[in-house]
């Protein structure tokens, strides 16, 4: 969470899920009947969850209980389960199903052979930090909303938590460790999500950076436990994944992974 950027919170007047957001994610072409504006939810319905978070970081961390409660509650009412909190990340979901393509390819074809494919230089026996900064541009495109800036942070920050990778050729790089760097990837796209949405107060306590870091680092153990577990509940294997089935995994994990975290109330 070392490049999230503090914000006052979601405006509870906002829908559930804004009309630019549906599975094509902004993919409208022009002429094209325009979507419905969805109905609006509650504008209160960031409250509860935001108030217990709160009273998380007044803790200092000791009342993990109210942490439970608040991610519990923001998948359940503010976000209205965990398909909505999935089609809510928008871009990121693109931008996942792209890494996850990439690593499949990795894995499957071969390094040169997706180096060509995707015109990625000579990159054998290139450091895995370097590649995967280099291929940063094509899974994360640099744009201007919310979610293409979540997207581009969560992959900047799992890169910065993995320093033996500069140490390491990608083609030496096992199918557990690419699996391994998604899912940080993953839970930081979770993350960078609810923090903008019900986490602003964590940025409250400038003058205490131990208790900052070591806030974030509950709350970033806490969701990278539930995409681990949704990862292991749905088994999947980086080794069986294809282009065509993308998108539709990394939404199932998205998926589970709300679910385990909307159940997890103390």
């Amino acid at each position: 969470m070392g490049t999230s950027t503090s914000n006052r919170g979601q405006n509870g007047n906002t829908p559930l899920v804004p009309s630019w957001l549906g599975d094509n994610d902004g993919d409208q072409q022009p002429g094209q009947p325009q979507p419905e504006q969805p109905q609006l939810a509650d504008p209160k319905r960031f409250s509860a969850p935001r108030s217990n978070f709160t009273r998380y970081v007044n803790s200092g961390g000791s009342g993990g209980g109210n942490l439970h409660r608040a991610t519990s509650i923001y998948v359940r009412h503010s976000l209205g389960g965990s398909q909505n909190a999935t089609t809510r990340l928008g871009s990121a979901r693109n931008s996942t199903a792209r890494l996850v393509s990439v690593f499949s390819s990795f894995v499957n074809r071969g390094i040169a052979e997706t180096s060509r494919d995707y015109k990625l230089g000579d990159i054998i026996g290139k450091s895995a930090s370097d590649v995967l900064l280099r291929i940063m541009d094509f899974v994360c495109p640099d744009g201007g909303s919310t979610d293409e800036g979540i997207a581009r942070n969560s992959y900047i920050e799992a890169l910065s938590t993995l320093p033996d990778w500069e140490d390491k050729a990608i083609e030496s790089l096992t199918p557990p460790e690419f699996l391994a760097f998604t899912e940080i990837y993953m839970a930081n796209v979770i993350e960078e999500r609810l923090v903008n949405d019900i986490g602003n107060k964590l940025f409250s306590l400038p003058d205490n950076v131990a208790q900052v870091e070591s806030l974030q680092g509950q709350l970033k153990d806490y969701i990278k436990g539930a995409v681990s577990d949704s990862v292991s509940k749905l088994n999947i294997d980086i080794r069986s994944i294809d282009t065509s089935q993308t998108k539709a995994i990394v939404d199932s994990i998205y998926r589970t992974a709300y679910d385990i975290l909307s159940e997890l109330e103390e």
